[in-house]
């Protein structure tokens, strides 16, 4: 839009991650061009956007995963940055192509970022992937979660709780249960 001014933040909500799936299938509906896909499906039964929407979602899935398998927890955090020439901070937290903005050592009160509020986003997008791809890396990942749920989010007297820090192992949990991880 001309003389509009727009800031790039270079940064991922947990919620994105609903997407990838969404994109997948999607792909695989609207974007068919044969009246069967298979699974998983082939380029030529696809259109050309279906496919760059097939690709995004499976790079969108991949980076999600990555959000969880890096943490000390395998849980993912509320926000992830991604790394940005231009951002100082960027280039002193971490390792990889992301970093959680404010993150400070175990034990210390961690930034809002850093937390698992059991939000469901990843694992339905790895459901979608799995079934539509038939891949067992994705049901894979989907009960890596699943198990680091049980040992770090679980409380004694029943239901679950939101993480704090989900690089710190031994972090404290808040007295919440969202309604969506009923």
């Amino acid at each position: 839009m001309t003389g509009s001014n727009w800031n790039t933040d270079h940064k991922q909500d947990h919620l994105v991650c609903f997407i990838g799936g969404s994109l997948m299938l999607g792909a695989t509906t609207s974007g068919a061009s044969t009246m069967h896909v298979s699974v998983p499906p082939r380029e030529e039964e696809l259109t050309k956007n279906a496919i760059r929407d097939w690709k995004n979602g499976v790079a969108l899935i991949d980076t999600c995963i990555d959000t969880y398998k890096r943490t000390a927890t395998g849980l993912g955090p509320e926000i992830v940055h991604f790394r940005h020439p231009d951002e100082k901070e960027s280039q002193s937290r971490g390792n990889g192509d992301w970093y959680i903005k404010g993150a400070r050592p175990a034990g210390r009160p961690a930034p809002y970022d850093a937390r698992y509020l059991l939000r469901p986003e990843t694992i339905e997008s790895l459901f979608l992937a799995y079934r539509l791809t038939g891949d067992e890396k994705y049901r894979q990942h989907g009960w890596d979660i699943f198990q680091s749920i049980e040992k770090y989010c679980r409380v004694e007297s029943g239901g679950y709780a939101t993480i704090l820090n989900v690089d710190d192992v031994n972090s404290k949990l808040e007295d919440k249960m969202e309604s969506f991880f009923l």
